[in-house]
């Protein structure tokens, strides 16, 4: 089993009549895939990647997307596409993985453009917001923290934040700090339990 913690960063419609909105609704197009791939006690990151995707549909940055980023116009010029950056991270990842992120967007955002470039989404393996885990095992507030404020908590020295790789590492420090492994599996109990009710 893999564990890999992956991060995206995606760019902007110009605006609300440029965005795409068949056969999806595609809120961001994706530009930097970072992941790195953490052993299977989850307590050491063993391997990374990192790729800047060209744009095929957003393909001028947006303002605010190039600020917070630092990704400009120039720099993915030299970008792949979208399809082999895919097809480069399936295969980094290997065939038993599951997917840990900080936050809830990455995963759908990852569907989108699957989708839009005609491709298939059903290979997205299970999937865990570390997000939610931080708030589990140290805030125990219920709510969503950023991932700079998370760094903080934990004491950890972080990479720039805003580099796809950089925020996977970042993610994968905090990971280190928690008991991810006992999380994960209280989760997936939770999910079926929860998915049991439903279904009666």
């Amino acid at each position: 089993m893999n564990y890999i913690v992956l991060d995206l960063e995606w760019n902007l419609p110009l605006s609300k009549a440029n965005m795409i909105k068949k056969p999806v609704k595609l809120g961001g197009e994706i530009i930097q895939i970072g992941a790195v791939k953490m052993d299977e006690a989850l307590n050491r990151i063993i391997d990374e990647f990192d790729v800047m995707v060209q744009p095929r549909f957003y393909k001028k940055m947006h303002k605010k997307a190039q600020d917070i980023t630092l990704i400009t116009n120039e720099v993915l010029r030299f970008g792949i596409p979208f399809e082999e950056a895919i097809n480069q991270f399936r295969e980094w990842c290997g065939k038993d993985h599951i997917l840990l992120t900080w936050g809830d967007a990455d995963v759908p955002m990852l569907e989108n453009n699957l989708n839009i470039h005609g491709m298939d989404y059903r290979w997205i393996p299970e999937s865990f917001d570390v997000q939610l885990m931080f708030d589990d095992e140290v805030t125990m507030e219920n709510r969503n923290f950023s991932l700079s404020y998370a760094i903080w908590k934990l004491g950890i020295k972080p990479f720039p934040a805003h580099n796809a790789l950089n925020d996977a590492k970042n993610t994968g420090e905090i990971i280190k700090r928690l008991d991810a492994p006992n999380w994960i599996e209280e989760e997936r109990r939770y999910m079926s339990e929860n998915m049991n009710c439903v279904m009666a």
